[in-house]
């Protein structure tokens, strides 16, 4: 026998689901129907399968990327090297170092778009 509480406890869940029906017969019959219908209308089967939809991805290796990683972590680490060995005065050489090839690499991209 259960008390009567203020308080309102939770009733235990259960994930229940109910199945579609599903006949794979049936499936293949509307198909075929469907495409000989589509024939006959005058659709041809390139133009068929044309119109589906294609979800491969396309994926692409990107070496730029890791090149791009490795520099980074390069930099990095130098500078922190740097800043072991040289203390803070190794910002201001490389100032001097990485404005100038900046620039350089701005004009050469500047002048392969005109």
């Amino acid at each position: 026998m259960r008390f009567p509480s203020l308080f309102r406890l939770p009733k235990h869940q259960q994930f229940r689901i109910q199945p579609r029906y599903y006949d794979p017969v049936k499936e293949e019959i509307l198909e075929r129907t469907e495409r000989i219908r589509e024939e006959m209308e005058g659709k041809k089967a390139e133009e068929y399968r044309s119109t589906k939809i294609n979800f491969k991805r396309k994926t692409k290796s990107a070496p730029a990327t890791s090149m791009l990683q490795l520099g980074i972590a390069a930099l990095l680490g130098s500078m922190v090297l740097g800043w072991l060995q040289f203390g803070n005065d190794i910002f201001y050489y490389l100032l001097w170092v990485i404005v100038p090839l900046y620039l350089i690499y701005r004009l050469r991209t500047f002048r392969r778009k005109r």
